[in-house]
């Protein structure tokens, strides 16, 4: 677990991470150690993970944005749920997160 990009103390919000317990989760089938009710997008940006998929338009990195749930940018598939919003999400042990990495649509009509 990478404690170097985490914010461990802070000086008006009573919490520590000092304290929290870790768990593991599988992200991509990788194995990584977090900390338990930590944001899923907090613990990605811990461990280096800061593209969560792309925009189907265009291929582009979608990733952490705007952390509280308004952009829809950081979507990551949880447990086989689709558009679970990384950001809003706390880490549980045993959580199977999947990246988005979506087709780039090309906008041909195909005969539809």
């Amino acid at each position: 677990m990478t404690d170097s990009l985490r914010l461990i103390k802070h000086p008006v919000l009573d919490a520590s991470l000092e304290n929290r317990r870790t768990v593991t989760i599988s992200v991509d089938g990788k194995t990584i150690s977090v900390f338990e009710g930590e944001s899923l997008a907090a613990a990605l940006w811990a461990e280096g993970v800061i593209s969560l998929g792309h925009n189907p338009n265009t291929g582009s990195n979608r990733g952490l944005y705007c952390g509280i749930g308004h952009c829809y940018e950081c979507r990551v598939t949880v447990d086989g749920v689709q558009d679970v919003r990384s950001c809003l999400t706390p880490v549980r042990e045993g959580m199977r997160v999947t990246l988005q990495k979506a087709e780039i649509e090309t906008g041909t009509d195909h005969g539809h």
